[in-house]
């Protein structure tokens, strides 16, 4: 069984397409990329807030530049999820590829701030759903390699840290 997401590369299913590669490098650092889904292309750096809340049952939850509020349950020995997120009127019944780009380039984060500057924000749309995840070895991880994915992005974190004011 995995004993924790920290340090671990997944591949999280959820409904009506979503597929997500997140990578754990810490417990206050999540970096991902939506490889399939409303906006695949999504490239984002995060920093959540992660509590273990039962052995083999963590949590993550983070706010994202669109406004989008995400917390992820995972139970470790299922190898299941559950997702709350809640969602702004503007980007649900947008398209929401807008989002998709890598959220530390600063004229995707210009562009966000101005989408959300016009809303409407409310009412949200939520997500509470469940889904699923695999354990990825390094080699089956779709770009990580490639694109410097993680830690070694510097620069990247560095301006992902400066936005929220870390």
């Amino acid at each position: 069984m995995l004993n924790s997401i920290v340090g671990t590369h997944l591949r999280l299913f959820l409904p009506n397409g979503w597929v997500f590669e997140p990578w754990f490098t810490g417990p206050d650092f999540i970096e991902y990329q939506l490889v399939g889904g409303p906006h695949t292309g999504r490239h984002a750096i995060q920093y959540p807030t992660f509590r273990q809340l039962a052995p083999g049952v963590e949590f993550l939850g983070w706010y994202e530049e669109t406004g989008t509020v995400v917390t992820l349950t995972w139970f470790l020995e299922s190898q299941t999820v559950k997702r709350f997120a809640a969602v702004p009127k503007w980007l649900h019944d947008g398209d929401m590829a807008v989002s998709a780009g890598k959220n530390w380039d600063l004229d995707f984060l210009g562009k966000m701030q101005e989408f959300a500057a016009a809303g409407p924000d409310m009412p949200r749309h939520i997500y509470s759903d469940r889904g699923y995840f695999e354990v990825l070895e390094p080699e089956k991880v779709a770009e990580h390699k490639s694109k410097g994915f993680g830690t070694e992005r510097a620069e990247a974190k560095k301006v992902a840290a400066q936005y929220r004011g870390i």
